[in-house]
């Protein structure tokens, strides 16, 4: 058992100052996109969980530990950024779905239109009426979007099944005279990540109705790296999922080509060839996460960090893009990540400037 481990969150009034609030924060997959994209958005997230909080901390990122419901959008006067990744259990196909089945999800519809209206009564009863209460999270978004007083734009992230909801909230959205609203799928291979995986997003801007920088989205430079290109292994290998030996048990797929979307069940899978399994370090890696990102927790709770985030890659770009950053200025960082996480799928001429034409780091961009 992992020894417990001492963290140093911000009081919750370190909310009150951000000028970027993070919602279900995370160990850090959206700090760390905004890192790569060389972007100072003052990001102070917002977390219940103890070893994400830990990890996030001592990858640099600041972390305030609460249950976001319990907190006051009202209060964030300084805040004009608003990133919000609900936590996707109960609408994962990796997870019960309760919240795809029965009443639960018309109920969340049905709450975001009272939102609209200016009716919270529906938002305070939610989590007694589903299923699993962590469905009623989802709604945080339309509530602080609607709330916090000076945001301008916004950036919301969860599985493909939430794409109704999110197109409920755009369509509040503009109809409380946001000028940009759009929900995008996104596959985080196709920004370069060693791993499928596959998020619906919302982005949003209150007074920019340009939405061109979204256009053609991904990096059209690079060929993603094979799983076992990414952690050093020789090709040939396959993954099993389900540490099961009998002939019948487990799935297996080729790592000679992306690995499949990691959960926090990842912890149990292994090399088939010799039954050597994926460190959480290895997981992140796969995600787009830097090698040395500093996961915190037992190996259970680390992979469960390392399966429930934003990949960098794809938080780099969406950060940019929602704050009106050109692809010409992201795409240069975002393949420069990637020739240092991935050094072995380096392809001559098809990196960062060399390959956009761009003429060396902008540095860091503050978004005011």
């Amino acid at each position: 058992m992992a020894a417990a481990v001492s963290i140093r969150t911000e009081p919750i009034q370190a909310l009150e100052t951000a000028r970027t609030v993070e919602l279900f924060a995370g160990p850090g997959g959206w700090d760390e996109g905004a890192r790569i994209a060389g972007l100072d958005l003052g990001i102070v997230g917002a977390e219940l969980g103890s070893d994400a909080c830990a990890t996030a901390i001592a990858a640099g990122h600041r972390r305030v530990q609460a249950n976001v419901r319990s907190l006051d959008p009202r209060l964030c006067t300084e805040a004009t950024g608003l990133i919000a990744s609900p936590v996707c259990p109960t609408f994962s196909a990796s997870g019960l779905r309760s919240g795809t089945t029965g009443n639960d999800y018309q109920w969340a519809l049905d709450c975001i239109t009272a939102f609209g209206e200016g009716d919270d009564e529906d938002w305070a009863s939610l989590p007694d009426r589903v299923v699993d209460p962590r469905t009623a999270l989802v709604v945080e978004t339309i509530r602080w979007a609607m709330l916090m007083p000076n945001i301008h734009w916004m950036v919301a992230e969860q599985v493909p099944a939430v794409e109704y909801i999110w197109e409920d909230i755009a369509a509040e959205l503009y109809a409380a005279g946001w000028e940009y609203v759009n929900v995008l799928e996104v596959e985080a291979w196709t920004f370069g990540a060693a791993a499928r995986r596959r998020r619906t997003f919302m982005v949003a801007n209150r007074y920019t109705a340009d939405g061109s920088h979204f256009s053609g989205f991904g990096i059209r430079q690079y060929l993603p790296p094979s799983m076992a290109k990414a952690l050093g292994w020789a090709p040939g290998h396959q993954v099993r999922t389900r540490n099961n030996r009998r002939p019948t048990g487990g799935n297996l797929f080729s790592a000679d080509g992306p690995s499949w979307c990691l959960t926090g069940k990842a912890r149990s899978w292994e090399r088939d060839a010799d039954q050597l399994r994926l460190t959480a370090a290895e997981a992140g890696l796969l995600q787009g996460f830097r090698p040395d990102y500093p996961w915190t927790g037992s190996r259970t709770s680390q992979f469960h960090q390392a399966g429930d985030i934003v990949s960098p890659l794809v938080a780099a770009a969406m950060l940019s893009a929602v704050n009106g950053v050109p692809a010409s200025t992201f795409e240069p960082l975002i393949l420069d990540h990637l020739a240092q996480i991935y050094p072995a799928a380096v392809q001559p001429g098809r990196w960062g400037s060399e390959a956009t034409g761009a003429v060396g780091n902008p540095g860091v961009i503050r978004v005011a």
